[in-house]
């Protein structure tokens, strides 16, 4: 049995696809689970904890098919590359599927949700490609923040055209840091 916390996540999130972020209430949800607010607010601070919350579920369900994806490759290098066209994909595809606008009025929350999924990933592959001798990352934590930041830089231009091809030259600058 889930517990009250994923039951409360479940119910805004199928209301959060319905409805939009801003058209979903607390209220609603708490009469839907037949529940009070204070219930809610026990679990969550507010509805955009929910929604980092929910985002960050989606993040790990997909981070570990990623993981699954990513042993075919051989080496850290183009596991990394890999990685970055898979977030690039996905990011693509929200973007396209979701409501515009209601996308975009969170978006802050759901970058960070992805980016706190994907920095330990990247980190373990850079910290993995520099025990191999393919990359000259000696603070694999620095590292990953920088590469964070390249590819949230990036994928602000993805937000203003969802059809730009912005990942080969963010894979460039990426290895270039690396090495």
């Amino acid at each position: 049995m889930k517990d009250q916390k994923e039951v409360i996540a479940d119910e805004f999130q199928k209301r959060f696809n319905h409805f939009g972020f801003k058209k979903t209430s607390v209220d609603d949800v708490a009469r839907a689970l037949q529940v009070s607010k204070k219930t809610i607010y026990q679990h969550f601070s507010s509805k955009e904890e929910i929604f980092y919350h929910i985002v960050s579920r989606i993040a790990r369900q997909y981070r570990a098919k990623m993981e699954r994806e990513l042993a075919a490759y051989p080496t850290h290098c183009e596991k990394l590359e890999s990685l970055i066209r898979m977030i690039f994909a996905e990011s693509r595809k929200w973007l396209k599927e979701n409501d515009a606008f209601e996308f975009k009025y969170k978006v802050e929350i759901a970058e960070l949700a992805f980016q706190d999924t994907y920095e330990d990933l990247i980190v373990e592959l850079v910290q993995g490609g520099t025990e191999a001798g393919e990359f000259s990352a000696p603070q694999a934590d620095l590292a990953g923040r920088f590469i964070r930041g390249v590819i949230a830089e990036s994928m602000k231009l993805l937000q203003s055209d969802p059809d730009l091809a912005v990942e080969e030259d963010t894979i460039e600058a990426i290895l270039k840091l690396l090495k």
